[in-house]
């Protein structure tokens, strides 16, 4: 495994990191915010002024063959990019329209290199503060095992020259066997663990992105058998958190996010967009399942907020978790945030909400769109999470005497609404100490936010 002080013949770490630095990009060249800019990026997002966020499917087509994604290279289904051209014009629109975060995704975005390396140094120009993708790691193994350091190192230089701020490497399940084998990709664990000191050289610190699923825990979570069952079904996914986090920062992580199931099986989605969205049993859960799933995530991050820098927000899973809080706020969805299709290159108000065709232009969308819809159908958490934030923050600058009435009333409803407005303070102290969660700059541990306060962080961590 590679732990060593010496790269390839480029150089030594020390040598490396010393140009980057001269560069800029250990402090967050193209789009990362200085320390001195931290608040006022937070007063403007929670006041109304959040950045807009589009999430661009540059293709459909993948390597991997995960049975959560409906684009996984066995699935019979037309594949489809949009035309690099085409999507120069939308990076063009979004910063027109004031656009601050674009995130590029796919099926597998890095599948062709020389164009996703093309969209991000363009986005980067054009001036994208917030410029984010991810990759299932296929390129940092072969054949089994994991590829020459010096294979590895070339495509995170050509990264690092880009202006890109967040990059996401998935990783399925604690168990190393059950996510490669449900990628079908052998040997990106340890081609992943390899790459990470390499990334961190070049100033760049992935994040490990988990799609929440059953086979966390390698054997596979079986479904809810009653109100008896709760108990197994909230420990299960407990004790799977808990590995996953350990396993992730055992490979060398700073960073993770978790991204919530994202199933078909929804009674409120008549028609999704995204290929993404799968109708398998792994990332199929009832209403209860997920409010207990929420739980579990609401004891857990707590733990390794100290330890991994974890996007999650406590007090977005708070009132998804089923507490019985009054503020839980609408998805911004189709009002700040868009996600583009690659199938017909049109713009939809999210992944979920397919039948709701919003043309081909974002710039025309925007002055179009419908202010005022509600909509909570979903959970997916580039959307929710932050609107979750925003919508709290939001309601405390505008009504500062009701935030201190429901402290006084001793009501469970009130009660419930001061536990929400603690976690999202606490949030706010921890993404700021995070620095908003830069992904070109290192993690320093959070003893700062003395997160040991939190009455969270008083239960023993699970055992495995």
């Amino acid at each position: 495994m590679h732990r060593g002080n010496r790269l390839t013949k480029q150089g030594s770490l020390a040598e490396i990191r010393k140009t980057y630095l001269q560069a800029g990009r250990l402090v967050g060249r193209g789009g990362t915010i200085v320390r001195k800019n931290l608040l006022t990026e937070v007063i403007g997002t929670v006041t109304g002024r959040e950045p807009g966020q589009l999430v661009i499917q540059i293709t459909n087509k993948c390597n991997g063959d995960c049975p959560q994604c409906g684009m996984r290279t066995s699935k019979k289904i037309k594949r489809t990019s949009i035309p690099t051209e085409t999507l120069k014009k939308q990076i063009e629109q979004c910063v027109k329209s004031n656009f601050s975060a674009i995130s590029f995704t796919g099926g597998e975005p890095f599948i062709d290199h020389k164009i996703i390396f093309e969209l991000l140094d363009y986005a980067g120009k054009e001036g994208v503060r917030y410029l984010r993708s991810g990759t299932n790691g296929f390129m940092f193994a072969r054949n089994g095992k994991p590829v020459p350091l010096e294979e590895a190192e070339l495509f995170i230089r050509r990264l690092a020259e880009t202006k890109i701020r967040n990059f996401w490497i998935s990783i399925d399940s604690s168990d190393t066997k059950t996510h490669e084998t449900m990628r079908g990709l052998p040997g990106v664990i340890a081609g992943i663990e390899n790459a990470l000191p390499i990334f961190h050289t070049y100033g760049i610190y992935p994040a490990a992105n988990l799609g929440i699923n059953r086979n966390i825990l390698g054997t596979t979570i079986l479904p809810l058998n009653g109100t008896e069952d709760e108990g197994r079904f909230f420990e299960e996914f407990s004790v799977g958190f808990h590995n996953f986090f350990q396993k992730v920062i055992h490979m060398g992580f700073t960073m993770a996010n978790l991204c919530y199931p994202m199933s078909r099986n929804n009674e409120n989605i008549n028609e999704s967009a995204y290929g993404a969205i799968s109708d398998d049993s792994i990332v199929s859960f009832s209403r209860r399942e997920l409010m207990l799933i929420f739980q579990a995530l609401l004891e857990i991050i707590p733990i390794y907020r100290e330890r991994i820098r974890i996007f999650t927000p406590l007090s977005a899973l708070y009132g998804m978790a089923g507490k019985d809080s009054s503020l839980v706020f609408p998805c911004l969805g189709g009002i700040r945030y868009f996600y583009m299709n690659s199938l017909d290159g049109h713009i939809y108000p999210c992944g979920f909400r397919g039948e709701e065709d919003l043309g081909c232009e974002i710039g025309t969308t925007m002055k179009q769109r419908n202010r005022t819809q509600k909509c909570f159908r979903c959970h997916w958490e580039c959307f929710m999470d932050p609107s979750q934030l925003f919508g709290i923050g939001n309601y405390i600058l505008r009504h500062p005497l009701k935030v201190i009435f429901h402290k006084r009333k001793a009501s469970a409803a009130s009660k419930s609404d001061s536990e929400l407005f603690r976690l999202w303070f606490a949030d706010i102290k921890y993404y700021l100490h995070c620095h908003l969660f830069d992904g070109r700059r290192p993690f320093y541990k959070v003893t700062a936010v003395n997160l040991k306060k939190e009455r969270m962080l008083q239960k023993a961590e699970p055992e495995t």
